[in-house]
């Protein structure tokens, strides 16, 4: 009997863990089948099925209204892609703003929604006049270096008769002696007095502030960006004095008008203006459906300006992380080939087909850019053309 219960023990002693053993193995073996069957179901799943966990999210834009409807449809085409940042279905909506409104919200001392709408991931306005006013007087709500996004040469919209005249001799310095009596004498217009050249003020008229930039820097000469300390110099002060000292007034203020001015007169001899400053796409809008010619496009010797369109990508509270990386996202998207041409069939030039020519604009290559003035220097030549865009 002693044996036998000794036996038995041995046994159990044996059988035990060898059954514990068994469990844990179908147990392991389980989970893995379970665990694999999970994953199949996860696959099989549609991709859309839970795109956006943190939900949807607007990204607003302010641009200026010439290029607004081109970046418009380009937000269309990028939104159809169904872009997804950090976990947010987002959704890039493209408004038409003026600058010197834009500006005005940028630089108080809160946004107000009422006014301004949605506070903006990035702002796009005509030139860089605006982003070196924002600089200089908000600059902590600036992200980064503003980059071009497209661009336009500013030209002169000048008479065609009077263009004729001045052909290849008229340069960005000789525009402030043009304001004085009998000026186009040195053209061989000896009758028709001075050249008239307007210098409007009102909405979307950069022009006016870059091609005084262009005069500043034929004054002081420079190669390299126009300093503060040129701008204040005796004989930049008293160019600029000169060329703002009698300009025409036509209209509402703005470049549409005069320009539709120069087209409509009948007498060059007795025009009330004869030039303005454009940039070279508002002068294609403006013109392109015309069978002949009824304005010049005149480009002065000298460095020629440039209106270049910045992307100014904005921080603060109200552009949390995933709308900054979505605004991004987007520009990174409208500088592909397909849809810069969107923007460059408008007469912007870029990375995609420019118009054909038309018996006004035939989009010239720019070989000589004024480079940009220092943000200071930008900002005090702003303060005499129009206050306002100095913030």
């Amino acid at each position: 009997m002693a044996r036998h219960n000794s036996g038995e023990r041995s046994r159990n002693f044996v059988s035990r863990p060898l059954i514990a053993v068994a469990l844990v193995l179908i147990l392991i073996a389980g989970a893995v089948t379970a665990w694999r069957q999970l994953g199949d179901e996860i696959d099989d799943q549609p991709a859309t099925a839970n795109p956006c966990l943190e939900g949807q999210a607007t990204v607003s834009v302010l641009a200026d209204p010439a290029v607004a409807p081109g970046l418009q449809k380009i937000a269309e085409n990028f939104n159809k892609t169904s872009p997804t940042v950090r976990d947010h279905c987002i959704t890039v909506v493209v408004r038409p703003a003026d600058a010197r409104a834009t500006l005005e919200g940028l630089t108080a001392k809160t946004w107000d929604d009422q006014t301004y709408g949605a506070f903006p991931a990035a702002w796009v306005p005509q030139s860089s006049v605006w982003a070196a006013s924002l600089q200089v007087s908000n600059a902590a709500v600036l992200q980064g270096n503003p980059e071009s996004l497209v661009s336009s040469p500013v030209r002169l919209a000048m008479e065609p008769e009077l263009a004729k005249a001045v052909d290849g001799d008229l340069s960005w310095s000789d525009l402030p002696a043009q304001t004085r009596p009998n000026s186009l004498a040195a053209f061989g217009e000896r009758s028709w007095g001075s050249m008239r050249i307007a210098m409007p003020d009102g909405p979307q008229s950069d022009a006016t502030a870059l091609m005084t930039q262009a005069v500043a820097a034929a004054t002081v000469p420079t190669e390299k960006s126009l300093t503060t300390r040129q701008v204040q110099s005796d004989s930049v002060v008293s160019a600029i004095d000169e060329l703002l000292s009698a300009p025409p007034k036509v209209g509402n203020g703005s470049i549409d008008a005069v320009v539709r001015a120069i087209a409509e007169t009948t007498d060059p001899a007795d025009a009330p203006v004869r030039a303005v400053a454009v940039t070279e796409q508002q002068l294609y809008a403006l013109t392109k459906d015309d069978a002949k010619a009824r304005v010049a496009d005149v480009t002065p010797k000298g460095r020629t300006p440039i209106a270049d369109y910045p992307v100014i990508r904005l921080a603060g509270p109200a552009v949390p992380a995933h709308t900054s990386d979505a605004v991004a996202e987007f520009f990174t998207f409208a500088r592909k080939p397909a849809q810069m041409e969107i923007l460059t069939m408008s007469g912007f030039h870029g990375s995609g087909k420019l118009p054909d020519s038309t018996p006004t604009v035939t989009f010239g290559e720019v070989t000589d850019p004024l480079p940009l003035p220092e943000p200071a220097a930008s900002v005090a030549i702003s303060k005499k053309v129009f206050p306002a865009a100095a913030g």
